[in-house]
């Protein structure tokens, strides 16, 4: 008597699935012989690992997108350092004034970086023109009369 005929029936054609993918499945003649596989020694046998073959579908991945370094209190001319270093083009920055009242020279080179858009740490993808803000003194970077860096040049200032 079988107690559980659902266990046996699976049990028994995984085990004859088996024996069929074990067996010489080169079709025999009924005068020829079957043969059986040829056997490797183990002591002699050298496996090599597979080699990897390139495909047409397969392209390299893109380089990641650049990260926005931190500028703020460095010189412009650092900056432009700072982007050389990292492979980033010092063509990206585009340089202004930090305040409305104040007329950024030629030769800004020596002016100190107060903002930059985008912010440090932000995504920089090789579109993106990143501007920076500065200012002659480092200490003007927070002086600010509603953008302006005197007050008397502020229009909404009391006379």
């Amino acid at each position: 008597m079988v107690r559980n005929p659902r266990r046996l029936a699976p049990s028994v054609l995984v085990g004859v699935l088996a024996l069929a993918g074990c067996s010489d499945s080169t079709p025999t003649d009924d005068n020829t012989p079957a043969t059986a596989p040829a056997t490797i020694e183990s002591s002699t046998a050298t496996v090599e690992p597979p080699t990897p073959t390139a495909t047409a579908s397969t392209a390299p991945a893109p380089p990641p997108d650049a990260v926005m370094p931190a500028l703020h209190s460095r010189t412009y001319e650092q900056a432009r350092t700072e982007f050389s270093r990292q492979d980033l083009s010092p063509a990206r920055l585009t340089a202004s004034a930090q305040h409305k009242d104040v007329t950024l020279p030629g030769d800004h080179d020596d002016w100190y970086i107060c903002d930059t858009s985008p912010r440090p740490g932000a995504p920089l993808p090789a579109t993106t023109t990143v501007t920076v803000r500065l200012a002659q003194d480092f200490s003007d970077c927070t002086t600010s009369f509603n953008g302006y860096l005197y007050e008397e040049n502020d229009p909404s200032s009391a006379p």
